[in-house]
């Protein structure tokens, strides 16, 4: 197990305790975790020995990060289009604005 994995497995053991204020090891490990992630460096799931494997503590990862950062409205600077299928010959389209 790395540090990275004992820190978020640790960390989620007592995710009651963590919020925005918390800083250190185990914000260091959950943002180094989400960089892993975008880089490809780490997966959630990956195929080891032809049999599809969940990486738990990187799920923790991306759920503690929900507790470490505010949540933020991303508005949209254009309108967009949202088409929606509620049948293989009925299509809907719904159109908002920001």
């Amino acid at each position: 197990m790395s540090d990275l994995e004992r820190i978020i497995n640790d960390a989620f053991e007592e995710r009651d305790n963590i919020n925005v204020n918390t800083a250190g090891d185990i914000r260091n490990a959950v943002d180094e975790t989400l960089n892993k992630l975008d880089s490809g460096s780490l997966r959630v799931c990956e195929k080891i020995n032809n049999e599809w494997q969940v990486n738990q503590w990187i799920k923790k990862a991306i759920l503690l990060s929900f507790r470490l950062n505010d949540n933020e409205i991303i508005n949209s600077a254009t309108s967009f289009t949202l088409l929606c299928f509620s049948g293989p010959t009925s299509i809907g389209t719904l159109k908002t604005s920001p």
